[in-house]
């Protein structure tokens, strides 16, 4: 209960000085491209298995789900994040682009809070996620080391594009929603299966938001820090 509520304490941190973050060009190369290592490895390493034992999981308590889908469910949650999370992407981009120049004020808005509500929303199943591992304290490392630097590169890429919004609004929101979800986690007994199913979610959110958003195209991301990104947390999360 203390380790968890110290690093929802942290992530809480992270979300709101994240304003004062400020990065050289070479740096800022390296950092994302390290933190995209990170996380293309706990995605890979950690999560995705998590995945696969909550699923294990599921067919043994889920008595009213049979038959060939029951043997998928928490894929198709995963999958259905992910798809959520493009089809976000894809909406606001159509939408930007038909409307930035005759409503710019109004598309920038819109985008701003399409943005931090989903988010807003991801932070809450993360913060709820934090209470369930209270008791494993190795998994408690993984995971503030993977989602602070997740939180991090998300951050500045939102301030990067909405800074006056994010600076006022954006950051207050997800501070708050991840000690909201904390707080639910705290005073709510689901079943593990439900949980299995709130972390699925995430694992497909969380895919396609590395490999799409956090990992660097090719002119503008850094080798070495990406394979040095992989390499380390790889054998942090394979050996813990």
């Amino acid at each position: 209960m203390l380790l968890s509520g110290l690093i929802m304490l942290a992530f809480v941190l992270i979300h709101f000085f994240s304003i004062h973050l400020k990065f050289q060009k070479i740096g800022l190369r390296r950092f994302i491209s390290f933190s995209a290592g990170v996380g293309i490895s706990y995605v890979f390493l950690h999560l995705w298995p998590q995945v696969a034992h909550s699923q294990k999981i599921a067919e043994q308590e889920i008595h009213w789900l049979e038959g060939h889908v029951m043997h998928y469910a928490l894929y198709i949650v995963a999958l259905s994040g992910l798809v959520l999370v493009y089809t976000l992407d894809r909406l606001i981009a159509r939408a930007y682009e038909v409307e930035e120049i005759t409503k710019p004020n109004v598309i920038e808005s819109t985008l701003f809070w399409a943005h931090i509500g989903f988010f807003s929303l991801y932070n809450m199943m993360i913060g709820y996620l934090l209470t369930h591992l209270e008791d494993m304290d190795t998994s408690l490392l993984i995971f503030f080391i993977a989602f602070s630097l997740h939180f991090i590169t998300n951050d500045w890429g939102l301030r990067l594009h909405h800074e006056e919004a994010y600076d006022h609004y954006g950051r207050h929101f997800l501070s708050l929603s991840i000690f909201a979800g904390f707080i639910i986690g705290q005073w709510t007994d689901f079943p593990e299966y439900f949980i299995g199913s709130v972390e699925a979610f995430v694992t497909g959110a969380m895919t396609l938001n590395v490999v799409k958003h956090e990992l660097p195209s090719e002119r503008e991301g850094d080798l070495k820090g990406f394979l040095v990104g992989v390499v380390s947390a790889g054998f942090l999360f394979v050996l813990i």
